[in-house]
């Protein structure tokens, strides 16, 4: 998986409703195997890939228009932040 489709499948997975995120077989297969992505990469791919997936996707001007910004992605670098369980 490439870095971007990784931050979007997790950036799915977190804005899913809880009961689908958890029971939901495909989601947990493709929620493991993202984390296991995420864990292979090194902590300067991380911060750099994140970095530019938050700038590009979550904070571009669609999603600003979309009256999303700042609190989705702190809540989502939190989520990451916290081994995305």
């Amino acid at each position: 998986m490439e870095p971007q489709e990784v931050w979007s499948s997790l950036e799915n997975i977190f804005n899913m409703e809880a009961y689908v995120r958890y029971t939901s077989a495909d989601v947990e297969r493709l929620h493991r195997r993202c984390v296991r992505e995420v864990e292979k990469m090194s902590g300067t791919e991380v911060r750099l890939s994140l970095s530019r997936y938050v700038r590009d996707t979550m904070l571009s001007e669609e999603a600003l228009a979309d009256d999303k910004g700042w609190e989705e992605v702190l809540s989502f670098l939190d989520w990451v932040d916290g081994g995305m369980e």
